[in-house]
């Protein structure tokens, strides 16, 4: 990973900063550090050790990253433990090249100290099954309400009392500070808060910077590996009025391999065909066991394999039937009968009806969804055939997802901005891949039982 030039205007800053924050030290800051895949040597001290020890972050050693993608893909075994740590460190790598240019102007001691621990505990509200679980929206019945990972990870951090601790004792950190600077949707109300928000949820943050090498690494494609991370450190600054990352003009094709980088991971690993058949499965299991009286808290605290004995175990024989079938030998899931994208239905090549189907699918909801498989499946019962209530299934890829990266660009390092990366005139690729993002990558599915298709 890139260092920053100690030779600066801004080094001796930086030089005090690193005595009295030694967790940027990096590789030596202390004690053995932890090795990675990709990333090397995570360099640790005490307190992150403490702060690694917790029993809620290690709980994250059970949740894949991947969730069900290892079906598909042997190697996506990683968890989101691995990925946690791995966002630590480009955390730490981009603090050092941010403070290297400004100083401490806009990054002290305790705003440095705040982001590594808010990069390091930024999933620890994930629920089992990485994304599942949180994709599922509330249903018009009120029964499913999931909350999102960040906003439970707010409420641990404040309200666990090892990590409350250890923040406060070790750290010297308000748990509710790091908290804040975690969940989107009660961001900080100062302007250094909104910072490291931004830093820490902003187009070019360290957890997509991490997620998007580690997962193409242990998946074994090279998507995710294009990202000429070099250059984009060496061109990052802030925005004049220091609330937003941006990029000088030479950045720009930098910020390019990131976009190109997501595209052709959701596009072919995190949307595979398969792995979405996967997950649309256990969400139906998942939505059907809540229906059936299984609380959300109920599922929170455990890891996958906690979460696969649990609903194994539901009431409802539906989530017991989809559950068997997700681990049962020769991966019985569920198979395409249809898929169209947005271009595809404008093509006209496929039948009126499973045309019109996977339309309404495009723009429907899940529950819209599942009432539209469920007048599938009488239709189909209607002619004779054996199909149980969860015997189809409408899955659509990419439903709310937002690949556009509007990143501000400036005329030179800590010069002033001349535009974003939205403009066609600074860059081709990024508007581009959004539209072709919209109507290529995101997809509906109807999916029914290998043995029926």
């Amino acid at each position: 990973m890139p260092r920053p030039d100690m030779a600066t205007p801004a080094a001796a800053g930086l030089r005090d900063l690193l005595l009295a924050l030694p967790e940027l030290g990096g590789a030596g800051a202390g004690l053995p550090p932890v090795r990675l895949p990709l990333t090397g040597n995570v360099g640790t001290t005490p307190r992150l050790r403490a702060l690694i020890d917790t029993q809620a972050v290690q709980r994250l050693r059970g949740i894949r990253q991947l969730g069900l993608a290892y079906l598909v893909y042997p190697g996506a075994t990683h968890t989101r433990f691995e990925h946690s740590l791995g966002t630590y460190e480009e955390a730490r790598v981009l603090l050092l090249h941010l403070i290297q240019r400004r100083g401490r102007t806009l990054l002290d001691e305790e705003a440095c100290r705040t982001f590594l621990c808010a990069a390091l505990l930024h999933d620890i509200g994930h629920y089992p099954f990485s994304h599942t679980l949180e994709d599922l929206p509330p249903d018009p019945e009120g029964r499913v309400t999931i909350r999102r990972h960040d906003e439970r990870a707010a409420e641990v951090i404040c309200g666990d009392p090892d990590l409350v601790r250890v923040l406060r004792r070790d750290w010297g950190l308000a748990p509710e500070r790091v908290a804040a600077v975690i969940d989107e949707g009660h961001p900080p109300a100062d302007a250094a808060g909104r910072r490291l928000g931004e830093l820490l949820a902003g187009p070019l943050n360290p957890d997509r910077l991490d997620y998007l090498k580690r997962d193409s690494n242990h998946v074994g494609v090279p998507y995710g590996r294009v990202i000429d991370e070099e250059r984009l450190l060496e061109s990052l600054d802030f925005t004049p009025d220091g609330e937003r990352l941006a990029v000088t003009a030479k950045g720009v094709s930098a910020v390019e391999t990131v976009i190109f980088a997501s595209y052709l991971m959701y596009r072919e690993v995190y949307w595979h065909h398969t792995v979405r058949a996967a997950q649309a499965m256990l969400q139906r299991a998942i939505a059907d066991a809540v229906a059936a009286g299984l609380r959300e808290e109920e599922l929170f605290g455990l890891t996958d394999e906690q979460a696969v004995a649990r609903l194994r175990a539901a009431p409802a024989a539906s989530t017991r039937d989809l559950m068997t079938r997700l681990g049962a030998p020769g991966r019985p899931i569920y198979r395409r009968v249809a898929t169209a994208t947005e271009a595809e239905l404008e093509g006209g090549r496929l039948a009126a009806g499973v045309r019109d189907l996977l339309g309404e699918a495009l723009r429907s909801d899940y529950w819209a969804n599942r009432r539209l498989a469920a007048q599938a499946v009488r239709g189909l019962r209607a002619l004779g055939l054996d199909l149980p209530d969860h015997g189809l299934l409408l899955d659509v890829a990419g439903r709310g997802k937002e690949l556009f990266f509007e990143v501000p660009v400036l005329s030179r390092l800590g010069g002033e901005v001349t535009g974003t990366t939205a403009d066609a005139r600074i860059s081709l690729v990024a508007p581009n891949l959004s539209r072709n993002f919209d109507r290529q990558a995101k997809r509906a599915q109807l999916l029914a039982p290998p043995e029926v298709v």
